[in-house]
């Protein structure tokens, strides 16, 4: 499964979205998310931002993240 990124677009996508585009459940995104938010920026694996109270990532870095680790709580 390859998703194509446009290199010049900003893409976040929610903890839900990311989940219909990656296979893994919402609910290890949002963990995912709020492990990764805990660390200084510079030390995060995905771009995170938190937007009235959910948190956001940055497609390209989750469909990395997903290539390297490439397992995980997927979805029935």
């Amino acid at each position: 499964m390859a998703i194509e990124v446009p290199p010049d677009q900003e893409i976040w996508v929610t903890t839900t979205e990311g989940a219909e585009l990656t296979g893994y459940t919402r609910e290890h995104l949002e963990k995912l998310a709020n492990k990764y938010w805990r660390l200084p920026e510079d030390e995060r694996v995905i771009k995170i931002r938190n937007r009235s109270r959910r948190y956001e990532l940055w497609l390209p870095d989750l469909l990395r993240y997903m290539e390297t680790i490439g397992y995980g709580p997927h979805q029935k």
